[in-house]
């Protein structure tokens, strides 16, 4: 619970009633608990169309610092999100495609690979740094 708590902060936002009368809708249609929990699922659905191949990728690799099982954070990262179209899983790496073309491998040491929809390649190293032909942007 403490942990939670910690990951969590509360905010207070004005919204204008029309807005708030569909957030409620939104509630209804989907049998959602409370309007908190339907407005954090259409905003995280929201924000998931901003994000791009090296956001998704920091994501994931965040999540390997805290627990070594990839599968598991290619569930919570991947499996659903709105802009994946492919993943692969193996023994020690998960690969994924998206709609925008970029294919993304992570692999189990916390060092990813990436290749844009140009074909141009890119890694991003242990510490986070994005490295393209072995130059650290």
């Amino acid at each position: 619970m403490a942990a939670d708590k910690e990951s969590t902060m509360r905010r207070v936002y004005v919204l204008p009633t029309e807005l708030v009368d569909r957030i409620t809708s939104f509630q209804a249609d989907m049998k959602l608990q409370s309007e908190v929990e339907a407005a954090r699922r259409l905003l995280d659905e929201a924000l998931k169309q901003r994000d791009d191949a090296e956001a998704i990728t920091r994501r994931f690799l965040e999540r390997l610092k805290d627990t070594r099982m990839m599968s598991d954070i290619a569930k919570d990262v991947l499996v659903g999100h709105p802009l994946i179209n492919q993943i692969k899983i193996n023994a020690s790496s998960i690969s994924f495609g998206m709609t925008t073309g970029d294919q993304v491998t992570v692999f189990q040491d916390g060092t990813a690979s990436m290749q844009d929809r140009h074909k141009q390649s890119f890694n991003i190293n242990s510490e986070g740094q994005l490295i393209r032909d072995d130059i650290p942007f």
